[in-house]
């Protein structure tokens, strides 16, 4: 009992940028977000990778705010570890599966109505209601609607 309570205070205090995320009921699908340059048009400072293990695939994608909607989204983009990478524009550019919807929570399932940010705490729960549509008809990945659960730092 004293050891779960130690792995749920460890995570508490989990950096998103170093957190680990698996897919509740698929946990061969994991997330985990990464550090990018800072621009005005990206101003996140992260990407997320979204990797399926059955196919080898990773997906990236760029946080950005929905402004007065307060709604968040993932912008879709390309590898942000590869050579030369460059953030597509806002109004366009290479974004090879679109845009998808992005839902965070604390660990009582209160909505986090803002883009993570380098060393903020990470959220307990990730949801992207349109990941599995839009993995299926790029590359026939599928993905449930269902939540990723912070699995470590």
């Amino acid at each position: 009992m004293l050891l779960a309570l130690f792995a749920a205070a460890s995570l508490a205090a989990c950096r998103v940028d170093h957190a680990r995320y698996v897919l509740r009921t698929a946990p061969e699908v994991t997330a985990e977000f990464r550090p990018v340059g800072v621009s005005r048009e990206w101003p996140s400072g992260l990407a997320l990778k979204v990797h399926f293990a059955k196919s080898g695939r990773s997906y990236w994608f760029l946080p950005w705010d929905g402004g007065t909607s307060d709604l968040q989204h993932l912008a879709s983009t390309t590898d942000v570890a590869a050579s030369g990478w460059r953030p597509p524009s806002p109004d366009g550019g290479p974004r090879p599966i679109g845009d998808i919807d992005y839902i965070a929570t604390d660990a009582s399932y209160r909505v986090i109505d803002a883009t993570p940010r380098p060393g903020g705490p990470a959220p307990a729960h990730l949801l992207f209601p349109n990941l599995g549509d839009a993995t299926w008809h790029s590359n026939y990945d599928g993905a449930p609607k269902q939540f990723f659960d912070l699995a470590g730092c």
